[in-house]
């Protein structure tokens, strides 16, 4: 067809390069958590089918671009062939404004792994209604803003528009940036009040709130949405569809960051995490009981002992490594929320006489 060109093979490139560093975070991410903390959950599923809609995101998008996205209409020729363009790139903005709602959704349940507060807890629900709620609807109307479907990309089928569309992504847009910020914001009123050092508060508020980046690049794709009603559409809409890519691969990064500091210790200090900062931290707990007792106690947070007149042997373990130290367990661990396993064996002594 010969055109291909313009801004499409940079626009490849770009969103190809951000898949992969998607895909490595992805990545990263559940294997720290299956394999490290042993705790997959809700928001590492959701990374996953973000990971899933991000690649067709590019497919369609990589598509686009064969029949002239990035090019001006003078410069495709065809109408034909410049409107199925525009009917590629459309597909491509329904599985862009599904991924950025899902990561926003998987940021969102991350963050009630490790709230306690129930109005954090309403607060952070409210923002997952709400987004589950119009990420869906505004999908949808990029297909059915008009009667028929065709003429969403295509203008010269007969029909009617009955929706602007850009009105639609610039309410989804600023919502999107509203709760990039919000779920930024919230990690500072957790630690607020936790029992941990000011030092270690603001580095893992820090670390909770690296979705701000996220948020700057939402404003930037927001003001980007002006292209929807450009008339050389294809081409206008580049800078939306790079940074809606990039929004989405940015709240990955950042929501992962916080759960592969266990895999960071790992890499760096072994195994066994151990460093002169960093290492086992095991606690020893009391054993309840009356009467002499003697007992061992192991670097893995293993203490038994026996109790000589009861004939009860108890064995506690409360371990606190710095292989868990994600900052999603740290914050647990300030707000005293540990796991304590105790096992009692009781048993007679048989005394054989002689």
């Amino acid at each position: 067809m010969g055109v291909y060109g313009g801004l499409g093979p940079m626009t490849n490139a770009v969103l190809w390069v951000e898949v992969v560093v998607f895909a490595l975070f992805v990545g990263l991410r559940l294997y720290t958590r299956k394999y490290i903390l042993n705790s997959v959950g809700l928001d590492d599923y959701l990374v996953l089918v973000a990971l899933a809609l991000q690649i067709l995101y590019t497919a369609f998008v990589t598509v686009a671009s064969v029949y002239g996205l990035g090019k001006l209409y003078v410069d495709v020729g065809d109408p034909l062939i410049y409107f199925t363009a525009v009917k590629y790139e459309l597909f491509s903005q329904v599985a862009g404004i599904m991924v950025i709602g899902v990561g926003k959704a998987a940021v969102g349940v991350f963050l009630l792994r490790i709230v306690r507060s129930k109005i954090q807890i309403w607060f952070i629900w409210a923002c997952l209604v709400i987004t589950a709620l119009i990420t869906p609807f505004a999908s949808i109307t990029v297909i059915v803003q008009c009667i028929p479907v065709e003429k969403s990309w295509n203008p010269n089928t007969p029909g009617h528009c009955w929706l602007d569309f850009s009105k639609v992504g610039y309410t989804v847009g600023s919502w999107f940036v509203a709760a990039d910020f919000s779920f930024a914001i919230l990690p500072w009123f957790i630690v607020w009040d936790l029992n941990m050092k000011q030092k270690e508060k603001f580095t893992v508020a820090c670390g909770l709130s690296l979705g701000v980046f996220a948020g700057v690049c939402g404003i930037i794709r927001t003001k980007a949405l002006g292209g929807l009603n450009a008339s050389e559409y294809i081409y206008d809409t580049v800078p939306m569809l790079i940074w809606s890519a990039t929004e989405s691969c940015v709240t990955i990064m950042c929501s992962s960051i916080p759960v592969l500091r266990p895999l960071y210790i790992r890499v760096k200090y072994g195994k066994n995490g151990k460093s002169s900062s960093s290492g086992n931290t095991s606690y020893k707990l009391p054993i309840y009981g009356n009467g002499r007792r003697r007992g061992t106690f192991s670097k893995s947070g293993l203490e038994s002992s026996v109790d000589e007149r009861s004939s009860t042997y108890h064995t506690t373990v409360m371990k606190n490594s710095a292989e868990n130290a994600s900052d999603e367990h740290i914050l647990r661990g300030a707000a005293g929320i540990e796991r304590t396993d105790e096992i009692s064996i009781s048993y007679e002594q048989f005394v054989t006489k002689g």
